[in-house]
């Protein structure tokens, strides 16, 4: 008992013990071989942060690779579950890890399988990587899924990469009880933190602010012609999102004719050759420019003559060549708005700022959330083992009822008076235990695992996991 009390004196000093041994005489000496730690949410990753691209391409994964880690985590004895997330910018390993006492040891699984896996160096692993551990993990989760731990906050495209993560770890068998809370609970506060916030409005790339520009001056982007000069990749890229919001016909004028034909294909749309007199404008309503020429192709003279054929309609040109290929002094022409990528990166630097604000909002969500989520998890967890209790409790009470009842010649009154007194004894001798174990979670004693392992083994309880109140 003394060797018992030392290791776990939270544990002996609880009613729970108590119970145990009054009733049942249980030798305290074996409690040290058959209280065990509470399963562990454990997580190991890399990301942009904290790694260079060197480092995180040794730590991914391939498809084929992710289902052959989980079919090893399903096999071990170590790990419980596991979900792998592998992209570009991030790779994480999260997993409900089993039979061991602490977080720590937990995390040491992890390093040790990636350390095999990927044949890297546990020092390199530690320098590069970072662990959470239960709540950390949770709430890590949570801020990847809310996009706060993007390279750009408020992106969306992480949302959809964590569920693809998740769908195929679910599908291999990786994902089980905890982690399909876990996950399905991370997707819902992901979705919450864009509902209740504007983290993810405003342009945050070059070729978006053109898009927001272009939206602010027509209003409206639908039956709106665009004509792309010189066709460059960023050229091609800012057509694309003006296409994707309404944008309905494409003009490509190259000084090269093949070339102007090869980019409109891509557009459904028409090549024309770049000429002077800047003809190939008259029908063009947003005007994109992004060549490597040495001189201005659209200069104010000539562009002046168009807008006067165009009886002055509003157009609106986007200079993203460096050097520019649109004279400024276009700017000064009635109706036509001028921008070159200076002004569209400081749109871009404006939203991000306005993004950074709003994450101070979306930190909050996702700080009460992970604390509500834990306990939850906590109390989930306890549950199963408090039913099977009562449940073995009641049953015990009712045959031996039974057994007494056969034998014994009572009226029905009596049978029921003592049936009646006979539950009360069983309420009575579990509240204490019961209510201090809820207690425990409650108040996060890190030794409640200890209390249900110990009962649940002691008693040799049948925990079913069906609790879905999380």
């Amino acid at each position: 008992m003394n060797s018992f009390r030392h290791s776990f004196p939270n544990l002996t000093q609880s009613p729970i013990c108590d119970i145990i041994y009054q009733a049942y005489k249980v030798p305290f000496h074996l409690l040290d071989f058959l209280v065990k730690g509470m399963n562990q949410i454990v997580s190991i990753g890399t990301s942009h942060h904290v790694a260079p691209i060197e480092f995180r391409e040794k730590l991914a994964f391939s498809e084929a690779q992710i289902i052959e880690s989980l079919q090893h985590f399903r096999e071990s004895d170590q790990v419980q579950e596991a979900v792998i997330l592998s992209t570009c910018n991030r790779v994480e390993v999260y997993a409900v890890a089993n039979a061991v006492r602490n977080a720590d040891a937990a995390a040491k699984i992890l390093v040790e399988f990636l350390s095999r896996y990927h044949q890297i160096g546990v020092e390199s692993l530690k320098k590069w990587t970072y662990l959470h551990h239960n709540l950390e993990t949770i709430q890590h989760l949570f801020r990847v899924t809310a996009s706060l731990d993007s390279m750009v906050v408020g992106e969306s495209q992480i949302l959809g990469q964590v569920k693809a993560a998740y769908d195929a770890s679910r599908e291999a068998g990786g994902a089980g009880t905890i982690l399909n809370r876990l996950f399905t609970k991370a997707f819902s506060v992901g979705k919450r933190v864009r509902s209740e916030t504007t983290i993810a409005s405003g342009a945050v790339s070059i070729s978006y602010a053109a898009v927001e520009l272009a939206k602010k001056i027509f209003n409206t982007l639908e039956g709106k012609t665009v004509a792309i000069v010189g066709a460059g990749e960023m050229s091609e890229l800012t057509a694309k999102h003006l296409v994707s919001n309404g944008v309905s016909n494409v003009i490509v004028a190259n000084r090269t004719y093949e070339r102007a034909v090869k980019v409109a294909e891509k557009f459904n749309g028409t090549p024309l050759a770049y000429d002077t007199d800047l003809s190939f404008l008259i029908d063009a309503d947003i005007v994109i420019s992004s060549t490597n020429a040495p001189d201005y192709l659209i200069k104010r003279r000539p562009l002046a003559d168009v807008m006067r054929k165009r009886k002055h309609r509003y157009m609106f040109l986007i200079d993203i060549a460096v050097p520019r290929d649109i004279e400024p002094d276009v700017s000064k022409i009635d109706h036509a708005f001028l921008y070159n990528i200076d002004d569209l990166e400081a749109v871009v630097a404006s939203n991000l700022k306005d993004r950074q604000q709003e994450a101070t909002r979306a930190e909050q969500i996702v700080t009460d959330e992970a604390k509500r989520f834990y306990d939850q998890l906590q109390i989930f967890q306890v549950n199963p083992t408090i039913k099977a209790l009562h449940q073995q409790f009641r049953e015990i009470a009712d045959t031996e009822l039974q057994a007494c009842f056969y034998k014994t010649a009572l009226s029905d009154q009596q049978e029921a008076a003592i049936a009646s007194m006979t539950q009360a004894i069983v309420k009575k001798l579990l509240h204490h235990p019961m209510q201090n174990l809820r207690c425990a979670v409650n108040d996060g004693d890190a030794d409640h695992g200890q209390y249900i392992q110990a009962l649940q083994e002691l008693f040799a309880l049948d925990v079913n996991d069906d609790n879905s109140g999380m």
